[in-house]
């Protein structure tokens, strides 16, 4: 059994795999599920050493386990398509699984570039995420967003960052709102009732709560958009929810 597999769930990303997947190849392996793009990435994936396996998207969460069930390694290092492992990451990864570590997964600080800035403030300067782990020991979440990873077993932490390259647009920002609140109103929407109300006051409380309380004000203008941005999507959340209950009442009713 090999000791590293690089794991990647992709769909159209031909603008990020190839920084993703250069950046994974002290790697012993590299595993890319991909739900039928139509532009060059699986080609640029393959042309990286990757194995690639096709999979009409599922969601997620089962995009993300299926490709960890395929690695063939003892460790997995789960990355996202607009992610990149510093060289310094890459170094401590391999010093680490040179000698096999008691814990059985790792948190990893993420280095969010939030419309092509640094975030050096504010909540996503403190970004940690748990991208590396045995096999054995981890599991994607069952959700349809904000998934992550259940570990069995301790966690450690690395010191090195992973980059994230996030929201490069606004237009992006948009889109990944429209298509995160809508997943996750799906998975909400047989929990407490939500009122028009709570679409308009609670996100008033979000942006002051990132801007001011998090820090966010330190980050000049990408500071003000991310809190921004932020309150848009628990008020956009909040009306799917709302509107998705009230169906199901009517549909309950008749």
């Amino acid at each position: 059994m090999s000791v590293l597999c690089a794991v990647t769930i992709t769909q159209n990303e031909e603008r990020n795999i190839t920084r993703c997947l250069k950046s994974v190849q002290f790697a012993d392996e590299i595993v890319v599920v991909d739900a039928l793009s139509k532009d060059r990435t699986v080609e640029l994936a393959h042309e990286l050493g990757a194995r690639v396996i096709h999979k009409r998207w599922q969601g997620f969460a089962a995009q993300k386990q299926f490709a960890i069930d395929h690695a063939t390694s003892e460790w997995i290092l789960l990355i996202d398509a607009d992610e990149e492992v510093t060289a310094e990451l890459a170094h401590e990864i391999s010093q680490l699984l040179s000698k096999p570590p008691m814990e059985s997964g790792f948190r990893i600080r993420r280095r969010n570039q939030f419309l092509g800035k640094w975030m050096r403030h504010g909540p996503w300067a403190r970004d940690f995420q748990t991208r590396l782990f045995r096999k054995t020991n981890g599991r994607i979440a069952r959700r349809p967003v904000h998934e992550g990873v259940q570990i069995d077993g301790d966690l450690g932490m690395l010191q090195n960052p992973l980059n994230h390259f996030t929201h490069q647009t606004l237009a992006e920002s948009a889109q990944r709102l429209n298509r995160y609140t809508s997943l996750e109103a799906t998975e909400r929407v047989g929990g407490r009732k939500i009122r028009l109300f709570d679409a308009f006051v609670p996100p008033i409380a979000v942006f002051l709560r990132y801007y001011l309380v998090k820090g966010c004000w330190k980050a000049g203008v990408h500071g003000f958009l991310l809190a921004s941005i932020t309150a848009m999507y628990k008020s956009v959340l909040y009306l799917k929810i709302h509107f998705l209950q009230r169906e199901r009442h009517v549909r309950e009713s008749q």
